[in-house]
């Protein structure tokens, strides 16, 4: 689930913790599909890199990077994830990840 916005980037911080999503067999660097769902509507689904820090991927570019809290989190460099395409916090929110 998305658990938090960070409101002054807009990146998404997700519940799911990184020992969890290296079960996945992922490397930085990977690229991995990500979908977005609230409820049952899909609101975005895209491949995007899993990244050491921002500065791995172009300006504009999504990630999917480890945040201070070691939860799995999504974002822009230098853009906000949330703003872009309209994404909100709490239960009705799903994220999921998948090796490609």
């Amino acid at each position: 689930m998305i658990d938090i916005l960070d409101v002054r980037f807009g990146n998404l911080w997700t519940n799911i913790g990184c020992k969890l999503f290296y079960n996945l067999d992922v490397q930085y660097g990977d690229r991995l599909e990500v979908k977005i769902q609230n409820d049952t509507r899909k609101v975005y689904k895209n491949r995007m890199v899993f990244a050491r820090s921002f500065a791995a991927v172009s300006v504009g570019e999504p990630l999917i990077y480890v945040n201070s809290l070691e939860n799995i989190g999504v974002a822009l460099n230098q853009g906000s994830f949330a703003k872009a395409y309209n994404i909100g916090t709490g239960t009705s929110w799903h994220i999921s990840f998948q090796k490609v």
